[in-house]
């Protein structure tokens, strides 16, 4: 082989494998490390997570803690007026979103939806693979303290 082609041949490998984790990197969710921990000093041990209530004074407000999406769908202040789900769509980790609009939980990177209960509404769009129910979680109320429990 003549030093020309040799040189040719590593460059495109090269490029090859550049551009195999580039495209890699851009289908992360490219959310903040701290939606995607367990625990931590952020509100709780490994399989519980905590927010306040006055995080959430309107029906339709939405946080992400600990990587749990916690949302309101009620006036009161009963475990029945919160949802808590997983905050990572399960297709290809995009975030998760309530839209309080339509009544549902939908996935910024591909648009998956799901119903409040996490049932699938629609898979990914233009995506391959599919998508399946999410997470949703126990909660409780103590005081002013909404709590998840990761089961």
């Amino acid at each position: 082989m003549k030093r020309i082609e040799f040189i040719s041949s590593v460059g495109k490998g090269v490029i090859l494998i550049c551009s195999g984790s580039c495209v890699l990197a851009g289908c992360s969710s490219g959310g903040d490390d701290s939606e995607m921990n367990n625990g931590g000093n952020n509100g709780g041990t490994d399989n519980k997570v905590s927010i306040s209530l006055s995080t959430l004074s309107d029906v339709g407000d939405q946080t992400t803690k600990n990587g749990i999406l916690f949302f309101r769908v009620g006036a009161g202040n009963t475990t029945n007026d919160f949802i808590a789900t997983e905050a990572i769509c399960p297709h290809q980790g995009g975030k998760l979103v309530w839209i309080q609009n339509d009544m549902l939980i939908e996935c910024q990177l591909h648009h998956s939806q799901y119903e409040a209960d996490g049932d699938v509404i629609q898979g990914p769009q233009n995506a391959s693979g599919s998508t399946r129910d999410l997470k949703i979680y126990s909660i409780s109320i103590s005081g002013d303290t909404l709590t998840a429990t990761k089961s």
